[in-house]
């Protein structure tokens, strides 16, 4: 009943399934590494915006610290040299910092507040499982006309 000319069912079930197995690697092949694309993608996506954010926060609290000027270098018309209140300007840059990772909704902290001469210079860290990033700021005092 078997001629050279007929297939038998497990011969065609074999010959139909050629091809199968390469074809299933390369399906899962091409999944895994479009996943593990979108995941890097992503990853570095959040650490460029967190390392941006960290920029934005140290400038804008450095800036607030810097706004710390003593009233009486103001006072004298330009006499005397500006003078910023250092304690003051160290807190409302930690106090700024601080407010902005809570509106940003993200883990940082203030790492420094310098202030030199009419210059304040706030660091910041953002932690994150994408990896930490460090932002820093500077912003001077001059007194307006």
């Amino acid at each position: 009943m078997n001629s050279i000319g007929d297939a038998s069912p497990s011969g065609r079930r074999c010959r139909d399934e050629r091809g199968t197995a390469l074809v299933t690697a390369l399906v899962l092949l091409f999944a895994f590494t479009a996943g593990g694309v979108i995941w890097l993608s992503r990853d570095v996506n959040r650490r460029v915006s967190n390392r941006s954010a960290a920029q934005s926060i140290a400038f804008q609290a450095a800036r607030s610290g810097a706004q710390q000027v003593e009233v009486g270098s103001l006072r004298d018309g330009g006499d005397q040299p500006l003078v910023i209140d250092e304690p003051s300007a160290q807190e409302h840059a930690r106090r700024v910092a601080d407010r902005l990772f809570d509106e940003y909704r993200l883990d940082g902290s203030v790492l420094a507040v310098t202030v030199d001469g009419v210059t304040v210079t706030v660091e910041v860290r953002i932690s994150d499982s994408a990896g930490d990033v460090v932002g820093v700021g500077s912003a001077g005092a001059e007194a307006g006309s």
